[in-house]
């Protein structure tokens, strides 16, 4: 028997224990395992439509990567797979195909963002459209004006602002409640760079690496005007953006802008808690009427970044709120950016787990700091009426904003 080299998978099966896809569909080709066996026999340029399609249905969650005994980085090969693939794989191609020329091209998401937001308000409650793209049923209301103790003390900001695509056009209550609480807690507005694009998740996720260096480029310049901390309040995009060193590992002359601009990063649950901690006075008002939240753990927060007790000490925190755990830990929700869209039946699969997990813990409210999480458990829970709420954490806070005395 030939040995294993220390880049080989050891075929341990640790990784098949937390996939959510082999979880769900039960097949050795649906593990970080059997992807790796096959990577390692066959080249994705030549792949035929099966093989293709087990290349596409990973969510690159992260998960397997997190317990690999070899340290492998299993969703760093099978990105670089699919972008050798010359095969499309998965449902749905036009729209999937829609969608990423449109994340890659911010006059043209913001074209069809200004057509389009005048439509989608006027959608009705139930209407199936306001439910596929994660819209609450009811349209927030608008946060009151800030009062003059709340106002920034300071023309200087204190904080740049990467909302993302989903607070930047279709939920723009995120952006503006992110604004809202960084003010209070800094004293000062916050910066949001007129030039910033989308992250690049959705490109990279797709093998198409050209694209995802083009808009960090963009993203990288957008911010190079200043040095201040940049805040982000969406979870994929806090992990995307992460990611630009690795991006531009073999570009020297991009890498230490890169690092220099991942350096600078945010997660928004981070920043809360570690105001909280530095203002003791502080406090969120209680909830109006006692409630059960739990809060759903984003795949791109726990792997690799770990951001785990962040929220959990924000919302334990609020007098009202009663934090409930799922009884076998945090689930992943399935969406995985574009996955959903490729492999719709793996990610109604994945999510349904979810939801039997959340009904066992009977929250009144779902919490998340995920864009696209909050899309698809909305998607899952549906209209009814008798469902918990699910509310970004942004705008969870931000309506138990306190004014200061």
């Amino acid at each position: 028997m030939a040995a294993i080299t220390p880049l080989q998978c050891a075929k341990c099966g640790a990784c098949t224990v937390v996939c959510p896809v082999f979880q769900a569909g039960g097949r050795e080709p649906l593990s970080a395992r059997g992807r790796l066996h096959l990577l390692e026999r066959l080249d994705p340029a030549q792949a035929s439509a099966a093989y293709a399609e087990i290349l596409s249905q990973c969510l690159l969650c992260g998960a397997c990567r997190d317990v690999c005994s070899r340290g492998l980085d299993p969703p760093g090969r099978f990105i670089a797979a699919r972008e050798r693939l010359e095969k499309t794989a998965g449902r749905h191609a036009l729209l999937r195909a829609i969608t990423h020329k449109a994340l890659s091209n911010p006059a043209l998401l913001a074209t069809i963002a200004s057509l389009g937001r005048p439509l989608l308000d006027r959608l009705p409650p139930d209407s199936g459209l306001r439910l596929r793209l994660g819209l609450p049923q009811e349209e927030p209301a608008a946060f009151p004006a800030q009062s003059e103790t709340e106002q920034e003390t300071s023309a200087l900001p204190a904080l740049a602002f990467f909302p993302g695509c989903y607070a930047t056009h279709l939920h723009r209550e995120i952006g503006e409640a992110t604004e809202r609480i960084a003010a209070r807690l800094t004293g000062k507005p916050t910066l949001r760079p007129k030039k910033q694009n989308c992250c690049g998740l959705a490109a990279e996720s797709g093998g198409d690496t050209a694209t995802a260096k083009r808009v960090a480029r963009q993203n990288i310049l957008a911010f190079a005007g200043n040095t201040l901390p940049i805040l982000t309040s969406c979870a994929s995009c806090y992990s995307q953006l992460r990611r630009y060193p690795e991006l531009f590992a073999d570009d020297p002359e991009w890498l230490t802008q890169a690092q220099a601009f991942a350096d600078r990063l945010l997660e928004f649950s981070t920043f809360v808690a570690q105001a909280m901690e530095a203002e003791p006075d502080f406090r969120f008002a209680g909830s109006p009427v006692p409630r059960t939240v739990v809060y759903h753990d984003p795949c791109h927060l726990r792997f690799p970044s770990e951001i785990i007790a962040p929220p959990r000490k924000i919302l334990t925190a609020i007098p009202g709120l009663h934090l409930a755990e799922l009884a076998n830990g945090p689930q992943c929700c399935g969406q995985g950016g574009l996955f959903h869209l490729a492999q719709p039946e793996l990610a109604a699969t994945i999510r349904s787990r979810l939801l039997t997990q959340l009904a066992q813990a009977a929250p009144d409210l779902i919490t998340t700091t995920c864009s696209g999480c909050l899309i698809h458990i909305r998607q899952g829970l549906g209209h009814d009426p008798a469902q918990p709420e699910v509310l970004h954490l942004a705008i969870l806070l931000a309506e138990l904003l306190q004014t200061k005395p």
